[in-house]
């Protein structure tokens, strides 16, 4: 089964969207919201789908918390998070996961699709192959909701760090399982998420936290070699 993860905090209104396009996966799953103590109408929302467990977030850990908080009541072999203004693709999702059971695979990632709010277009979101090479040296190889994991490699790296991180704490996590060496890695050459772009986002309006983040942390930083190589390789 996959367990899939969202964080919530007064995101009601794209919440909705987000359950119908996970309810439409034909696999196993659990859909598990984590809400921080919303008060607009994401709690009426959740209550109209009985299929959804919903928690309260029961400390101020940040997003982070929220979704680590998720993942230790997952019931699921392979976890995800999928933010509440992101969209799940039927195809693509059930794809990932179905070669990730049938290979044991720890972390498996796909393309996807990056939507702008501001003006309604969609672009392309190419993952990238060689994804343990590139996490070990900084780079994310995919957007981050069309990346599916297990739940073993999770709870042997320790898990999501939210006591350090705020904004990175997904490339911290990545990169710990990238340097384990029995994690198994595969990319799969199909979209299975969209990816909201507000320009409002907690990512769009903390760069500059992002980057002391991964200072402070001593997080790998990509020299020009690898961010060559990463961008030769949208192409291929």
């Amino acid at each position: 089964m996959l367990s899939i993860i969202t964080p919530n905090l007064n995101n009601g209104k794209y919440l909705e969207d987000n359950i119908k396009s996970v309810m439409l996966l034909n696999i196993p799953f659990e859909h598990i919201i984590v809400d921080g103590g919303s008060n607009d109408n994401s709690i009426d929302i959740i209550s109209k789908y009985p299929h959804v467990k919903l928690l309260k977030q029961t400390e101020k850990t940040g997003m982070y918390g929220a979704i680590h908080q998720g993942f230790l009541e997952a019931s699921g072999v392979l976890i995800t998070w999928v933010n509440s203004d992101d969209r799940v693709i039927k195809d693509g999702f059930e794809n990932m996961y179905s070669e990730a059971a049938r290979l044991n695979i720890d972390f498996i990632y796909s393309d996807g699709k990056y939507f702008f709010t501001k003006d309604n277009h969609t672009e392309f979101g190419k993952g990238r192959r060689f994804g343990k090479l590139f996490l070990k040296h900084g780079c994310i190889p995919a957007i981050q909701p069309s990346i599916i994991f297990s739940k073993k490699i999770y709870n042997l790296v320790g898990g999501l760090q939210y006591n350090k991180f705020k904004i990175c704490g997904d490339l911290d996590l990545f990169v710990r399982i990238a340097n384990r060496q029995e994690a198994k890695f595969k990319y799969v050459p199909i979209s299975s998420t969209f990816f909201m772009k507000r320009g409002d986002s907690l990512g769009d309006l903390n760069n500059d936290l992002y980057l002391k983040e991964m200072r402070d942390n001593k997080l790998p930083t990509p020299n020009l070699l690898i961010r060559t190589l990463f961008f030769i390789c949208k192409y291929i």
